[in-house]
């Protein structure tokens, strides 16, 4: 009887012993098995490690836009209200000539000819462009309530090569479009 209690106890223990201790091996980097320690069990993660990339120092140029604004002529609005627009409209106008600058313009045309005559020719100049990091250099008021404002943004010299079409891969060469397309961030 008391041999059956101690054999019990030892298969007792020893099934503890193997259910704590896991069923699995671990395996160190070079592939051969760690040895078990009596100390609790510690998990190693493997570290990636990226060769380091050889960047260049980025090569900014300053860009700058220049846009006019006029004062409104409409009666309904307060001095202070027209002269916030026109600031607004000089900040906007110079937006976007630093869009045209940084991304292009697009040009629609549309000439008819009668007669070997032009009667009609128009015209469409469109930009669409997201303009991030630049900054209001100057808003300067002006001769007859107009008011002129300068924004300049630094961009990497990179940054031309990757947009415009003539420079950029053959994929955006054989679609123009795709530069006028504002893509998400």
């Amino acid at each position: 009887m008391k041999k059956q209690a101690v054999l019990k106890a030892s298969l007792v223990g020893l099934a503890s012993v193997f259910a704590l201790s896991g069923c699995m091996q671990q395996q160190s980097s070079s592939g051969e098995g760690v040895k078990p320690t009596s100390q609790a069990a510690t998990i190693v993660q493997p570290t990636v490690t990226q060769a380091p990339v050889a960047e260049s120092k980025p090569e900014l140029m300053k860009i700058s836009g220049i846009g006019y604004g006029a004062e409104s002529t409409f009666g309904a609005y307060t001095p202070g209200q027209r002269r916030l627009m026109a600031i607004r409209a000089s900040k906007l106008d110079a937006y976007r000539a630093l869009a045209e600058q940084l991304y292009g313009i697009k040009i629609d045309s549309n000439t008819s000819i009668s007669t070997m005559t032009a009667k009609s020719d128009s015209f469409r100049a469109r930009v669409n462009a997201v303009v991030r990091g630049a900054r209001i250099v100057s808003v300067t008021p002006m001769a007859d309530r107009n008011y002129e404002t300068v924004l300049e943004v630094y961009v990497d010299k990179r940054f031309f090569e990757q947009t415009f079409v003539y420079t950029a891969s053959k994929m955006k060469a054989l679609n123009p479009e795709s530069v006028y397309q504002v893509s998400s961030y």
